[in-house]
């Protein structure tokens, strides 16, 4: 299912994909993309991420979330990066009461019955986001290092596994294989990931 995406009352630039909706895990919630905060109900409460905004976060994405069980609110995530090659979308988490929402490669875990309780994920711009369904963890991916978030928030960040730019091979069972630049060698070097602990094998760093 795709959405288009409207940054403060405009569509996203052409060069941004539309915002697709993933909710591969089982969710308490409905969100919905809005055109802009006026069309929003008047007594309805809006909820900024990041809380305070600076001069460069005025422009992102409305949404309106409708908890399972709580009061329907709004929320305006300022985007991250003007970049088709950066994040984008809205994903359900292990946990089901929280939601994700990539604008611009910034990606923010909230809760849907209590917005008062997110977090931003550490990798800006995270690049890529993956579900592990059989492990239950949401995977952000970006240009050295890889993030999980798992039923009870944020689990593990790997370390450093390449100078600039990750490619994910494949993910069977509880590893994660791929490759990332090696400046010195002048080529990719494979890595592996275990997606329990975080922990890896291999890779390239500075």
């Amino acid at each position: 299912m795709l959405l288009s995406v409207f940054i403060s009352g405009k569509v996203l630039p052409e060069n941004v994909n539309p915002l697709p909706i993933s909710f591969d895990f089982p969710h308490s919630y409905e969100v919905k993309v809005l055109e802009s905060y006026s069309l929003t109900h008047p007594l309805g409460k809006l909820h900024h991420f990041p809380a305070e905004l600076e001069e460069g976060d005025r422009v992102g994405a409305y949404l309106r979330v409708v908890p399972q069980n709580g009061t329907p609110w709004v929320g305006f995530f300022a985007l991250g990066f003007d970049s088709a090659q950066v994040a984008h979308g809205i994903f359900s988490c292990p946990d089901a009461g929280s939601f994700c929402v990539a604008a611009g490669g910034y990606a923010y875990i909230v809760s849907a019955a209590g917005p008062q309780n997110w977090e931003q994920v550490n990798q800006r711009p995270v690049l890529e986001i993956k579900s592990v369904l059989h492990l239950k963890l949401l995977l952000f991916i970006g240009f050295t290092s890889i993030t999980a978030c798992g039923e009870t928030g944020m689990q593990w960040t790997t370390e450093r596994l390449s100078w600039e730019g990750l490619s994910i091979a494949e993910i069977k069972g509880e590893k994660l294989s791929g490759t990332g630049w090696d400046a010195l060698k002048d080529k990719d070097v494979a890595f592996e990931v275990d997606l329990r602990t975080g922990k890896s094998r291999g890779g390239a760093r500075p």
